[in-house]
C-alpha cells in the first residue's frame, strides 16, 4: 500500500499558494497582481519626498484704516505744533543773550588826520570798534550836543550783542544819521548814546592814545559801560596827548 501523504501535503500546499494569492489580489482597487495591490497602498503615504519644497504662507502687511477725521486732527495739531516752536523760537532769538567773543589789546585806529569834525564814523573791523570825531558846532542830540573830540565806541549792542552799523540815510526824530542795531532796532547817536530800543544801556566806550605822529590806538581791554555822558568822553587830540 503506497504512502500519498507527500501527494497529499504538495497538494494542499498548492492550494492554500493559490487561495492566499487569492485573498491578497482579490481587491478590485489592486486587481488581480499583488504588485498592484503594493503600488496602491503605497500610493496612499502622506510624506512629503525629501527634495520637495513647501512653500511658506505669505505674509501681508496690514494697512492702518486712516479715517477723513484722523487726517485731519494730525493735520492740524501739526501745523499748531510748528506755529508754537515757531513762536519760541523768535522769543528765544529776542531774549537769549548771544555770546560775544571776548578780545583785548590794542589795536592801530588810523590818523588823527583821517577823521575830520562831524564826518561819519570809521569802522575798524579787527579793533569791533567805530572812531567818532565829534564837532563842536554841532549841538544837536544826534551830533553829540556841542561836545568835541575823539572816541572808540565799541560796535557790540549792550541788548543781545549784534554788531551795530552807522546808517548815514537813516532819519529819525528829523534827523539823519544814527547808529541803528539791526537786530531789535536800538538807535544811538553818533556819541552812542541811546535813544531808542531794548538797549538796557548805551554804547560802550574803549580807551584811545595817540602818539607823536598823531596815529591812533584803541585799547579794547580798557571798557567803560556807555552811559548818556558818552558824548562827554569824548578826547581833543592835546587831552589825549596829555593821556600818553
Amino acid at each position: 500500500m503506497e504512502d500519498n501523504t507527500d501527494g497529499i501535503d504538495s497538494n494542499q500546499n498548492d492550494d492554500s499558494q493559490e487561495d492566499h494569492s487569492q485573498e491578497i489580489g482579490s481587491s478590485p482597487a489592486a486587481g488581480a497582481s499583488v504588485d498592484a495591490w503594493k503600488d496602491a497602498l503605497s500610493s496612499r503615504s502622506t510624506a512629503v519626498p525629501e527634495k520637495t519644497i513647501v512653500p511658506s504662507a505669505q505674509a501681508h502687511i496690514i494697512k492702518p484704516n486712516v479715517t477723513r477725521r484722523t487726517f485731519v486732527k494730525g493735520t492740524f495739531w501739526t501745523g499748531f505744533g510748528v506755529t508754537l516752536l515757531g513762536f519760541v523760537g523768535i522769543f528765544l532769538d529776542f531774549f537769549w543773550p548771544r555770546g560775544v567773543e571776548k578780545f583785548a589789546g590794542p589795536y592801530p585806529a588810523g590818523n588823527v588826520n583821517d577823521f575830520k569834525p562831524g564826518a561819519p564814523p570809521v569802522r575798524f573791523k579787527a579793533a569791533q570798534t567805530w572812531i567818532v570825531n565829534l564837532d563842536p558846532a554841532d549841538t544837536s542830540i544826534v551830533g553829540g550836543e556841542g561836545k568835541a573830540g575823539y572816541l572808540a565806541l565799541w560796535q557790540k549792542c549792550p541788548h543781545l550783542g549784534c554788531a551795530v552799523p552807522w546808517r548815514g540815510g537813516f532819519n529819525f526824530n528829523d534827523a539823519d544819521g544814527w547808529f541803528r542795531c539791526p537786530c531789535h532796532g536800538s538807535t544811538y547817536t553818533k556819541a552812542g548814546k541811546i535813544v531808542f530800543g531794548p538797549a538796557p544801556r548805551s554804547m560802550d566806550t574803549f580807551a584811545l592814545t595817540v602818539d607823536a605822529q598823531g596815529n591812533l590806538t584803541v585799547h579794547t581791554d580798557q571798557v567803560t559801560p556807555g552811559s548818556d555822558d558818552n558824548a562827554s568822553r569824548a578826547k581833543t587830540i592835546d587831552q589825549l596827548k596829555e593821556m600818553t
